[in-house]
């Protein structure tokens, strides 16, 4: 694939982040520490973007968006040119959503334990796996192949299976990826840099 550099940022701290309750599809408002690594991220972006230049996509979930329009609004950017992109929505993580990890660690044992020992394939009740996520966006890097530089605002998950896409990684090392929320990376040339 032909693919742009690509600025990758994840959405600013949430409130379920803190209580370490799985997010995925399902959402909770960024904390006020959240709104300031999304102004924070900002003005990093700032230094390595040509605003002119680049195109902006976001997820739509509530987080993610918000983020995205904090960005916008600290780099004097119209955010009706954001694209809000269904294809980089969080991974599904269907039963688990809005539960901690320690209640799903209990209550679903025999289920966190499967999942747990292969992630890249297990699917959970009403979810979807890593290998499906995988697929889901390698369609979109199609979609924007030949683009010259992009900023996407997205979710941990998604980042990761983006970070491992671009880099070529082994499923095994992309699942040990990690992005803070205060992170910008830069992916260029099938590598990634902390910025």
């Amino acid at each position: 694939m032909n693919l742009p550099t690509i600025y990758l940022l994840r959405h600013g701290q949430t409130e379920w982040n803190i209580e370490g309750r799985y997010q995925g599809r399902l959402d909770s408002p960024l904390t006020k520490k959240g709104r300031e690594q999304a102004r924070d991220n900002a003005l990093k972006l700032k230094k390595y973007i040509d605003i002119d230049k680049v195109e902006f996509f976001s997820s739509p979930i509530g987080r993610a968006k918000e983020t995205a329009l904090i960005i916008a609004d600290e780099l004097a950017i119209d955010s009706s040119l954001i694209h809000f992109e269904e294809a980089i929505k969080e991974f599904n993580y269907g039963i688990f959503e809005g539960k901690t990890k320690a209640y799903c660690r209990s209550e679903f044992k025999e289920i966190f334990e499967a999942r747990d020992a292969d992630k890249w394939n297990y699917v959970l009740e009403g979810g979807e796996s890593y290998s499906l996520v995988t697929k889901r966006l390698k369609v979109w890097l199609k979609s924007i192949e030949g683009k010259d530089t992009i900023v996407i605002v997205a979710h941990e998950m998604i980042n990761r299976a983006l970070r491992g896409i671009y880099c070529n990684l082994k499923s095994t090392d992309m699942l040990k990826l990690k992005q803070p929320n205060d992170i910008l990376i830069k992916l260029e040339n099938g590598q990634e840099k902390i910025m």
